[in-house]
């Protein structure tokens, strides 16, 4: 009896879902959730005055840095072996991780601004290195959304989903600087931290295209 001859079949893009982009969408989503929480808090109550929702914002704004920071490690280098949303890129490891150190440096000086020394005077030099330090998370993140699309690691839409949030974070910087009308700056805020829910919904179902 002839044994049975086995034929391999031509490899093809097909989809798997690891564990690190579930990690890296759940703490997006669970800090785009927080910063929903922590956002409404400052809108609607005296965050800065009132011990009980002060104390509420604080937890819930640090905690969404925490888990929007943490997110960046899965993202950029996948289970710990380089290979993450930017596949071999450098260029793209060091943006997506370099965002994640300006945002910590930025939502800090935010709060220290905002909230621990509210009636400093800031120069036009404070004023000028905030600025900068937003334009560079800004840009760190749009390069870190380009490299993903680039490298088509990310299934579907979630490929694009960093891409998004980037642009969407230039628009909110834009009505931030530009706009004295309070209902659209909390509108925006309110666009940015549910387009950061969806983003990370995306990509913690999102699977992984293997290689051809």
């Amino acid at each position: 009896m002839n044994a049975p001859t086995l034929t391999a079949r031509p490899s093809s893009p097909t989809s798997s879902t690891p564990s690190w982009p579930r990690a890296a969408g759940i703490l997006i989503l669970t800090g785009g959730v927080l910063l929903t929480a922590a956002t409404a808090l400052e809108i609607g109550t005296d965050v800065s005055t009132d011990p009980g929702p002060a104390t509420a914002f604080w937890v819930l704004f640090l905690a969404s840095t925490l888990a929007h920071v943490a997110a960046m490690f899965p993202l950029a280098l996948g289970r710990g072996d380089g290979q993450g949303t930017v596949g071999p890129s450098i260029v793209g490891k060091l943006a997506l991780l370099g965002f994640g150190a300006f945002f910590l440096a930025n939502q800090s000086l935010y709060l220290l601004a905002a909230y621990l020394l509210p009636t400093a005077e800031p120069t036009d030099g404070a004023m000028a290195f905030l600025f900068g330090m937003s334009a560079v998370q800004g840009v760190l993140l749009l390069v870190g959304g380009i490299a993903i699309v680039r490298a088509r690691v990310l299934a579907g839409a979630a490929r694009w989903a960093i891409l998004v949030l980037a642009v969407i974070g230039f628009a909110l910087g834009v009505v931030i600087n530009a706009s004295s009308i309070e209902a659209l700056t909390n509108t925006m805020y309110f666009v940015s931290t549910g387009a950061q829910i969806v983003a990370g919904l995306l990509i913690a179902r999102a699977g992984v295209l293997a290689a051809k």
